[in-house]
C-alpha cells in the first residue's frame, strides 16, 4: 500500500482507498489509516498528506521492483483519470493538488527509451522559461519543484537549474500583489540568498495501530447473560503529555477519588510513575447498516423514521468518552475560536466522562487537538455514531434485547422490555468501568452521558445522506452554525428506552450544558468527510 501511497505529489484518504480497491484489493482496509498514521507522511492541511522526495524515491523504486514498469504506467492513467473525476464533480481546485502531470512520476523510474515522453516534458519546461504569465510561471515552477529530484535523475539538471534561475527583466519571479505592494510603497524589491534548516527529530515517535483484546455480552429479554466473548480490534494511541492517574491506560480500573496534582503528591518511592496521558482511538471498519429503529421496536419514536440503508467509511472513534483529565490538557492549549472552562464538570473526577459543554465547547476541543497533534479530529456524524454503537447488531442494545445496570449507567429504576430494574447510581461513572464493550471495542455508548454529534437536528430521516455524511442545512463553518444539534447514546439520568442505539435527543440548541452531555470524538485520517 505505501508503495502505491508515493506516487501522487498529495495523499488523500480517499485516494488512498481508491489506489487500494484498483489496485491492491488484498490489503485490509485498515492500511490506508497504518500509512497516513506512519512517519512516511506528513499533514500538510485538512487531510492532505505529503512525503519526504527521498522516502518516495524509495518506495516508488521499490514499487518497480515488486510490480515492474507497467505498473507505473497504470498508477499514472489511473491519477490523470482520478484528477479528471474529482474536478468534474467536485466544483473546485482542491483534486489539483495531487499533481497536474502524473506521467511526470512515472518517467522518473521507467527505462530510458522512452523519448517521447521526455521530449514531452522538455517542452513543457522550455515554454515555462519563455512564458510572460507571471502566474503560468509560477504554478509550473512550483510543480517542476515537486519533481526536482525524480527529473534531475533523468537528466534534467541543466534545465531545471535554468529554471530555478530565471528571471523576468532582471527580477525574480513575483506575483502581481507583491508587485503591487512594492509599487504602493515606492520600493524595488531585490534577490537574496539563504540558508534553510531543517531539524528531523531522531526519537520522534512512530504512530502504529496495535491490538487490543476487549470482552463482549450478550443478553436476552430478561437481562440475562447468554453468550460471552473475547474478541480484538486495532487501535492507536494518541498522546497528550503529561500524566494519567494510573499506570494503566484501562480507565474501567482507575479509582475516581482525586485531582492528578493530589495522585503525584502522594506517590511513594517505591511506586511506578504514572503514564502519559493519551487518548486511545479504535479503528472502526466500513460498512453498510440499517440506521434508525423498526416499526416493531418497543418505545421507539417518530424521529427514529424512516429506516433506511447507510454506508459508512472506516474511520476511528475514541474508546472512550472524553475525559476531564483529557479535557483539561485540551483546555490548556491555544485557543482557535473560542474560550474553554477547564473544569466543568459537575461530577468531579479525572476519568469521569466531561460533561456540561456545550456542542460549541467541544467542536473547540476538536479544533485545539488538531492543532496540538497534526490531525484532524471532529465530532461523529449521525451515521457514524449509530453504526459504531450497533457495531453489526439490529437489537435495541447492542448487548441484545434489554439493558442492566450491571452493564450500563442510567436510571434502572425503570426497565426495557422484560428486563429487571436496578441501581439508579445519579451520577456519572468512570468511562469503560463495566469492563464490557461492543463488537467494534467501544465503551459506554449507552447511558452514562449523552454524546453530540456533528449534525444538524432533524425531525426525521427524510433526505437524509446515505453515504454517512453529516446532515447540514446550510452553514458548514462549525463555530458560527446555530439552531439545534443532535445528542446521542442517553446518559445516567435517563430511562432505559433514552439509551437504544437508535434513539436520539435535540436537547435544544448548541450552546446548552448540563451534567449529563458529553462528547467523544472521531479521527479522520483514513475516514472522509
Amino acid at each position: 500500500m505505501a508503495y502505491h501511497a508515493a506516487f501522487p505529489l498529495t495523499i488523500t484518504s480517499d485516494l488512498l482507498y481508491c489506489l487500494r480497491e484498483n489496485f491492491v484489493p488484498d490489503v485490509p482496509w485498515y492500511a490506508v489509516a497504518d500509512v497516513l498514521l506512519s512517519g512516511l507522511c506528513q499533514p500538510v492541511g485538512y487531510d492532505l498528506y505529503e512525503m519526504e522526495g527521498k522516502t518516495r524515491d524509495g518506495l516508488l523504486r521499490s514499487l518497480c521492483n515488486q510490480f515492474g514498469e507497467q505498473r507505473l504506467k497504470e498508477l499514472a492513467n489511473f491519477m490523470s483519470q482520478y484528477i479528471a473525476s474529482r474536478l468534474q464533480f467536485e466544483n473546485n481546485d482542491r483534486a489539483l493538488v495531487f499533481g497536474q502531470r502524473p506521467e511526470w512520476t512515472a518517467l522518473a523510474y521507467l527505462s530510458s527509451d522512452q523519448q517521447e515522453v521526455i521530449n514531452i516534458i522538455k517542452q513543457e519546461l522550455q515554454r515555462l522559461t519563455v512564458a510572460t504569465d507571471t502566474k503560468e510561471r509560477i504554478r509550473w515552477a512550483a510543480l517542476v519543484e515537486s519533481y526536482a529530484d525524480l527529473l534531475s535523475s533523468k537528466g534534467f539538471e541543466p534545465l531545471l537549474l535554468e529554471l530555478s534561475q530565471q528571471t523576468l527583466d532582471g527580477e525574480p519571479i513575483q506575483d502581481e500583489e507583491e508587485k503591487a505592494i512594492a509599487a504602493a510603497t515606492g520600493v524595488s524589491l531585490q534577490p537574496f540568498e539563504f540558508d534553510v534548516a531543517t531539524v528531523t527529530p531522531e526519537d520522534e515517535p512512530i504512530e502504529e495501530l496495535q491490538i487490543f483484546e476487549f470482552e463482549t455480552v450478550t443478553v436476552d429479554a430478561h437481562g440475562q447473560i447468554i453468550n460471552k466473548e473475547v474478541n480484538q480490534a486495532f487501535y492507536f494511541v494518541e498522546l497528550l503529555g503529561g500524566v494519567e492517574t494510573s499506570s494503566t491506560s484501562n480507565y474501567g480500573q482507575i479509582q475516581q477519588t482525586s485531582q492528578l496534582e493530589q495522585e503525584l503528591d502522594n506517590l511513594q518511592p517505591e511506586q511506578e510513575a504514572p503514564a502519559a496521558l493519551r487518548i486511545e482511538m479504535v479503528a472502526i471498519p466500513g460498512g453498510s447498516f440499517e440506521m434508525g429503529s423498526p416499526a416493531n421496536e418497543l418505545e421507539r419514536h417518530d424521529d427514529e423514521n424512516p429506516q433506511h440503508t447507510v454506508t459508512v467509511q472506516p474511520f476511528f472513534l475514541a474508546k472512550y468518552p472524553v475525559t476531564q483529565e483529557q479535557w483539561r490538557f485540551v483546555a490548556h492549549l491555544p485557543q482557535v475560536n473560542r474560550e474553554l472552562d477547564q473544569d466543568p464538570s459537575n461530577f468531579k473526577g479525572g476519568n469521569r466522562p466531561v460533561e456540561s459543554v456545550s456542542w460549541y465547547d467541544a467542536v473547540e476541543f476538536c479544533d485545539r487537538l488538531s492543532k496540538f497533534t497534526g490531525r484532524p479530529y471532529t465530532l461523529p456524524t449521525e451515521a457514524e455514531w449509530e453504526y459504531a454503537c450497533r457495531a453489526g447488531t439490529t437489537t435495541p442494545f447492542h448487548f441484545g434485547k434489554t439493558i442492566t445496570s450491571e452493564l450500563a449507567n442510567y436510571d434502572a429504576s425503570h426497565t426495557y422490555d422484560a428486563g429487571v430494574k436496578g441501581t439508579y447510581r445519579e451520577e456519572t461513572t468512570v468511562v469503560g468501568s463495566f469492563g464490557v464493550a461492543n463488537a467494534f471495542g467501544l465503551y459506554d455508548m449507552h447511558g452514562n452521558v449523552w454524546e453530540w454529534c456533528l449534525d444538524d437536528w432533524h425531525n426525521n430521516y427524510e433526505s437524509a445522506p446515505t453515504n454517512g455524511s453529516p446532515w447540514f442545512d446550510d452553514n458548514d463553518n462549525l463555530s458560527q452554525k446555530q439552531g439545534d444539534a443532535v445528542l446521542r447514546g442517553g446518559s445516567w439520568i435517563n430511562y432505559p428506552e433514552n439509551c437504544r442505539s437508535a434513539s436520539r435527543n435535540s436537547n435544544d440548541t448548541r450552546d446548552n450544558r448540563y451534567s449529563n452531555v458529553g462528547f467523544r470524538i472521531v479521527c479522520a485520517a483514513g475516514r472522509i468527510l
